[in-house]
């Protein structure tokens, strides 16, 4: 693991309510990580608070975060005004197991608001690679707005045919014509083989653990489903 000091590249108000930060620094270049980690970052000198890297590593430029401003909760808008004070991170990197398997089997994406962070990074590195497998992502969101980089998926589909975006949204919404439910529902109806696929769920606790359950349920052995969480609980003592 490496600590590093890092300059504020930028940061750009994305959707509604995330924050896209760039961190730079000389040293990335001495750093090897893989897409899917995450780093931690050190707020006001004390604590550390850990973020999905969002970039693959192959792009070794800068370090990519999404943090979502939640009304309520003061620390994301702590960091945001520590970022644009400071002009500098101290960070440490890298961290975490949810890393895209090379298993030869394809891979669908499950992923809630932000939880599209690591899973842009695995994916961006699977094309990067030129990756053979086919990839899916499921991306749920309460409304079409906070799909926030909705826009990205969309030209990679168009530019990878091994690559399938399904933009997934719960709440109400006049003119929506694609799924509505919640983001591994449709998943869960659309592949007939679901054993032999690969499963990368990112997104709140809560939705982890209930989508990771309803994979167990439909006959997903655990070894192909991947989540920091469920590492987190692991490394706890818990059995899953």
């Amino acid at each position: 693991m490496h600590e590093l000091y890092c300059h504020v590249d930028s940061i750009e108000l994305i959707g509604n309510d995330v924050q896209l930060v760039k961190l730079a620094s000389d040293e990335l270049n001495a750093v090897n990580y893989l897409g899917g980690q995450y780093l931690t970052l050190q707020v006001d000198g004390g604590r550390w608070i850990p973020f999905s890297i969002g970039n693959a590593p192959e792009e070794k430029t800068h370090i990519e975060l999404h943090i979502k401003l939640i009304p309520g909760h003061e620390l994301a808008e702590q960091i945001i005004t520590q970022l644009k004070t400071n002009k500098s991170a101290h960070v440490q990197i890298p961290m975490g197991k949810c890393v895209l398997r090379d298993s030869g089997r394809d891979s669908v994406f499950i992923v809630g608001g932000t939880g599209f962070s690591p899973a842009k990074a695995m994916l961006e590195s699977a094309f990067y690679q030129k990756d053979s497998r086919n990839f899916y992502l499921f991306w749920g969101a309460k409304h079409s707005s906070e799909l926030y980089l909705s826009n990205i998926a969309e030209s990679w589909q168009q530019s990878h045919s091994n690559f399938d975006y399904v933009p997934v949204i719960s709440g109400e919404q006049k003119e929506w014509a694609g799924e509505t439910g919640f983001a591994h529902q449709p998943a869960l109806k659309r592949f007939n083989n679901l054993p032999e696929l690969d499963f990368y769920i990112a997104g709140s606790p809560e939705m982890v653990m209930a989508v990771y359950q309803e994979l167990l349920d439909a006959g997903v052995p655990k070894e192909q489903i991947f989540a920091d969480m469920l590492d987190i609980k692991r490394e706890m003592g818990e059995q899953l």
